[in-house]
């Protein structure tokens, strides 16, 4: 379970280049984030608070994020970035809801939200690392976050709905990039890979200058409490998800549980972060691959001691990949990865039972429609 957060430090105002000025966020900012959104994104954001000035208010208030603001020469609302704590490990900061109005993209005042929020981060609250998810049908915020330094780790397929990128006439759903930034040094729990995805994911972590001991999860005896899990419903993004701290004898039987239902409210995937810091948990992957689930790579230190996550997911439709547009190469070589496992673990499928049939790699990524139209700056969507 994700602690509660009590209201720290405070960001403090500076004074940037144009004008423009960043502060922390006051209940009377409320109503401007909320309009913001709505001018941006129509009714489609994936946060519903965005959109109740009372329930931001309260939610900032109490800690649970930490938001900075900017407003222009004239003191008009610019834009809005926040620092939030969704991990277990409440030393992992995600930077979210990045957002900039039509009226002053071009004028890099993204760039420096980003800059003040990480700073504050690492110096104020003494966070062990930042990560963001930006979505994939442009790579205007990968862009931004990749300037800082942050290391793509992760994908997390058709994350973003169709419904929600109307504005943005989108062909599918979008998935999300997950980038990374190591903030300090610190003792990171032992990490254990499975055997299958080993070289895969140990060569993400070196990518991301992750300091942690690997090795090869090996075969241990089954763990006989029950499993430590931890189940979310995310009916806007078409998905289910379940957190396993633990493995216990009882996971075959949860997840058939857990499974059926998605597949019966119609989530389009079921996404499982699966704890590397013990090996009887580790090899859950390779059980997890028998039950038709794709690795989406890692998301590192999000586990309470800073044990790293390993993404798999089983999508009950084919993955949008040909609408995922990334900013480098390493990027593309983790979507390329990203794809290959998916198309290994339908051919097994397809042996046994039925599955998708699976196209070359290259077609999957090459055969691409345009990338959406985005207004530059007014395109920030961190999820």
């Amino acid at each position: 379970m994700v602690a509660t957060r009590n209201a720290g430090p405070v960001p403090p105002t500076t004074r940037e280049a144009g004008g423009y000025r960043i502060s922390a966020f006051t209940h009377h900012d409320a109503v401007d984030v909320s309009h913001a959104f709505e001018t941006v994104y129509g009714s489609s954001y994936l946060n519903p608070l965005v959109y109740d000035p009372g329930a931001f208010a309260n939610l900032v208030a109490s800690g649970e994020q930490v938001s900075f603001v900017s407003r222009d020469a004239e003191g008009r609302f610019a834009g809005h970035l926040a620092l939030t704590f969704p991990a277990p490990n409440q030393r992992l900061a995600e930077v979210a809801q990045g957002i900039v109005l039509p009226t002053h993209r071009k004028s890099g005042i993204f760039a420096r939200l980003m800059d003040r929020a990480v700073a504050f981060a690492r110096d104020d609250l003494g966070a062990q690392a930042v990560f963001g998810e930006a979505l994939t049908n442009h790579t205007v915020s990968q862009r931004v976050l990749a300037a800082w330094g942050f290391k793509a780790v992760g994908l997390e397929m058709d994350y973003v709905p169709r419904r929600m990128l109307v504005r943005e006439r989108a062909l599918g759903p979008a998935a999300t990039l997950i980038q990374y930034l190591h903030l300090r040094d610190h003792d990171h729990a032992p990490c254990h890979l499975p055997r299958s995805h080993a070289a895969w994911l140990e060569r993400l972590l070196d990518s991301a200058s992750i300091p942690a001991r690997h090795e090869i999860a090996r075969a241990t005896r089954p763990d006989r409490r029950s499993s430590r899990c931890e189940h979310t419903d995310m009916p806007r993004c078409d998905m289910s998800r379940l957190l396993v701290h633990r493995a216990g004898p009882d996971l075959r039987s949860l997840l058939d549980a857990r499974e059926t239902e998605a597949e019966v409210a119609g989530r389009r995937s079921f996404q499982v972060l699966v704890n590397l810091g013990n090996a009887g948990c580790a090899t859950t992957v390779d059980l997890l691959r028998d039950r038709g689930y794709a690795c989406g790579g890692l998301l590192p230190t999000y586990f309470e001691a800073g044990e790293h996550a390993a993404i798999m997911y089983r999508s009950f439709e084919r993955p949008f990949f040909e609408g995922v547009v990334l900013h480098d190469r390493e990027a593309e070589r983790l979507l390329a990865d990203v794809v290959a496992d998916w198309q290994r673990v339908e051919r097994r499928r397809s042996e046994s039972h039925h599955g998708f049939r699976g196209e070359p790699i290259e077609a999957l990524i090459s055969m691409r429609p345009p990338p959406a139209r985005t207004n530059a700056e007014t395109g920030h969507r961190l999820a």
